[in-house]
């Protein structure tokens, strides 16, 4: 694992930007303050090997990014579909020199760590690997640098409707074409809806040191009344 890059796909919280599901449920002001304890959370993971931010939206998220301290290398997303910008996260952590590179998002601050170590180890042994998501998305994608330079990264641009429940099994695919087989370990869930976040909160309870700062806005905003309130 210390030889593995962890590239952080993440959009810079700002209120009233992203989170927009949320929002319509919690309110602006509570959105915003859960899309704040996510990417604190996991930009705090620990992680032996170099680190990668990719940020959105613009430049001033690069530069408060930059301003956290965080050690990382921080580069901003190219504005193009999702597919071209994990493309461009991965090809940075690449860039590190780095053996393996793991790409993962910042809706799923309660990921264990044993399934983000599985997925890596994964793509160490067979190429590449994924922590599906519940939804039919991935919460987490790693590839080995041999594969890497094998066979690229432009499968991301081939035929995955994205944002849809068909994104592993199409990226899967994608990469299959290529000659790249894809492995998959157990699945997680990211966080997208008010109901969401029950689950999240029972789960951070028994493992607060993984998202202690998502417990705590958790436990402040009482999600678990609003979210039975909601149901």
């Amino acid at each position: 694992m210390s030889d593995a890059a962890m590239a952080v796909l993440m959009r810079w919280p700002r209120r009233g930007e992203g989170k927009s599901r949320l929002a319509a449920d919690l309110g602006v002001d509570a959105a915003h303050r859960v899309h704040r304890a996510f990417v604190a959370d996991t930009l705090a993971w620990p992680w032996p090997g170099p680190r990668v931010l990719a940020v959105s939206p613009d430049a001033a998220a690069v530069l408060a990014a930059r301003a956290l301290g965080v050690d990382a290398v921080v580069v901003a997303q190219p504005a193009t579909h999702l597919g071209g910008r994990i493309a461009a996260a991965l090809q940075a952590a690449f860039v590190t020199g780095a053996g393996c590179a793991v790409l993962v998002g910042t809706d799923s601050p309660s990921l264990p760590h044993r399934l983000l170590l599985a997925c890596v180890d994964a793509a160490a042994r067979r190429g590449a690997a994924m922590v599906p998501a519940e939804d039919g998305g991935f919460v987490a994608l790693a590839m080995r640098r041999h594969s890497w330079r094998l066979h690229g990264l432009a499968w991301l641009d081939g035929g995955i409707a994205w944002g849809t429940e068909r994104v592993a099994t199409q990226t899967r695919a994608a990469a299959l074409r290529c000659g790249l087989e894809i492995a998959v370990t157990e699945p997680w869930y990211d966080l997208d809806t008010l109901a969401d976040l029950d689950r999240l909160q029972a789960d951070v309870e028994c493992a607060a040191h993984r998202a202690p700062r998502t417990l705590d806005c958790l436990e402040a905003l009482r999600i678990g009344g609003l979210a039975e309130q909601a149901s």
